[in-house]
């Protein structure tokens, strides 16, 4: 009787997944700066956390008061990777382009106080501090994620159902003129030499080996098809 009640059970769980939870546009929004929805075992998810980790509303950068953290929506491929990204790197960290010759450092700054961390703390990327861009300023430096348009930007968000597509567009275009047309992508960061040091940012040498490698996002450049066991999903790929 034991033996077909486990092979009931495992039957049932292959050929009969759970259904995913239905998600309400309310929980969309409550969760808008929620890195990791808690979860139970059996949901559909393959990485399954109890922990929650946000960012406060009233801390978080401008970018992110306005795009939330899961702001990258464009690419199916590739967006869960940026919207991770968000919540240990600052988006100018991407989104302003050090050029060659560029006085342009990177430093940890935490994200409560404001304040340059002399070393990380915390595991997975959670550290509760970004990777922010800065640049000299006389005996000091000045931090690139600070806004320039800040005024503009908050007064957009308050009114933007408000206005035509037309002076919608044309706010944007003064409120990213800073931005750099080209975002930094995946192979520059994730290579050797890459776009920032690693070790200058405190990673020991075994997970600056890691990150200076980009398997995962060369498999999804040259491959095609995923195609994962019917244990995982029977319908798609």
């Amino acid at each position: 009787m034991f033996i077909l009640a486990c092979l009931f059970a495992l039957g049932k769980f292959l050929y009969f997944p759970p259904q995913k939870p239905v998600v309400t546009r309310e929980q969309v929004n409550a969760e808008k700066f929620t890195k990791k929805l808690r979860s139970e075992v059996g949901t559909g998810h393959f990485h399954v956390s109890d922990e929650s980790i946000t960012t406060d509303i009233e801390t978080a950068p401008l970018c992110l008061r306005c795009h939330g953290n899961f702001c990258h929506n464009k690419s199916e491929e590739f967006r869960s990777y940026y919207n991770m990204h968000t919540f240990f790197l600052a988006c100018e960290t991407c989104h302003i382009r050090k050029e060659p010759g560029s006085t342009i450092k990177f430093k940890w700054f935490d994200d409560k106080t404001g304040k340059e961390l002399p070393a990380i703390k915390g595991t997975d990327e959670n550290y509760g501090a970004k990777v922010v861009p800065i640049k000299p300023a006389g005996f000091s430096y000045e931090r690139l994620d600070k806004f320039p348009e800040e005024k503009l930007a908050l007064e957009f968000m308050q009114k933007k159902d408000s206005y035509t597509p037309e002076q919608t567009d044309a706010i944007k275009k003064q409120l990213m003129k800073h931005i750099s047309k080209n975002p930094v992508i995946c192979e520059e960061c994730h290579n050797k030499p890459g776009y920032m040091n690693y070790s200058e940012l405190g990673y020991d040498t075994a997970r600056t080996e890691e990150l200076s490698r980009i398997e995962i996002v060369k498999l999804i450049k040259e491959y095609k098809d995923f195609k994962f066991p019917v244990i995982f999903s029977s319908e798609k790929k």
